[in-house]
């Protein structure tokens, strides 16, 4: 595994955070993709590196579908539920007859519903974005969710852009927008589902996880960190800027410019515990 101890960049620091975890302190977007940089040309020739935007760290790195549970009984029982719920927007809705069986779950993780998948992206920008923003929800199913853009020092001094590592040994069988290794997957949903779900296009999405095994499916993909990159919070403000491709309505976009949002949420779901589709304002 590559550590950013080894790189060395001016005005820059690899320390620990508050949060106990090491991070490589950046205060310029040069340094910034730098770092970045560093990562991805380090990596072995067989590996790929995506990034994930966070306003704050954990000590662990679990997909939706997993957090807040420890044993493999209620992992499974979620496993059953999370079944359900394709099942039923294969039922509802028929474009979903006519994607990759391969699109369902990670699609669904997209716009709300909990899943074994985690977002990525491959964009320095998008990450930006996620990292300088707080979401809020409200609701019975807390589907109606709201941007906010973070200020210190309520919301910490800090963003966080979170290195993922992962495998393309390109020995499996291919299929379009998925890409495979010994221990992850990747599906990039721009290329495996069609265009009428906007959202992954606009948010220069892919998803990662880590691959099951005869034992089960890992519930803590932390094993994949291959860095993290922190920086300023109100100077990653004035590095991303703002713009028409900066805001929460371009990055998320309503129903009626994303057709696929919009026949997602006309489905009305009889499983509702592991989330429901996501009303965004906009």
């Amino acid at each position: 595994m590559t550590h950013f101890e080894k790189l060395t960049i001016a005005g820059c620091q690899y320390i620990q955070d508050d949060a106990g975890l090491h991070v490589f302190h950046v205060n310029s977007p040069h340094a910034l993709m730098q770092a970045v940089g560093y990562l991805k040309y380090t990596a072995q020739p067989w590996e790929r590196i995506y990034l994930r935007g966070q306003s704050r760290l954990y000590d662990t790195l679990c997909p939706t579908l997993y957090r807040g549970i420890s044993n493999p009984v209620t992992q499974g029982r979620r496993h059953e539920r999370l079944l359900e719920v394709i099942n039923e927007f294969l039922s509802d809705c028929p474009i979903f007859k006519d994607m990759p069986s391969y699109t369902h779950e990670p699609l669904l993780q997209h716009y709300g519903i909990q899943t074994t998948w985690l977002d990525i992206v491959d964009n320095i920008w998008v990450a930006l974005w996620f990292a300088l923003h707080r979401a809020s929800s409200s609701g019975p199913q807390f589907q109606y969710l709201h941007f906010d853009t973070r200020s210190s020092p309520a919301d910490g001094e800090f963003g966080y852009i979170v290195l993922i590592r992962t495998e393309d040994s390109r020995i499996e069988k291919v299929k379009k927008g998925i890409s495979k290794g010994g221990k992850t997957e990747v599906i990039d949903l721009r290329i495996a589902a069609p265009s009428v779900f906007l959202r992954p296009h606009a948010q220069h999405g892919l998803l990662f996880r880590v691959r099951g095994t005869e034992g089960g499916r890992l519930m803590d993909y932390s094993n994949s960190i291959a860095g993290i990159v922190r920086f300023p919070l109100e100077a990653g403000k004035l590095w991303l800027g703002s713009g028409a491709l900066h805001n929460v309505r371009s990055l998320f976009p309503p129903p009626y410019f994303d057709n696929g949002y919009q026949i997602l949420l006309s489905v009305s779901l009889s499983e509702k515990s592991i989330g429901v589709i996501n009303h965004i304002g906009a």
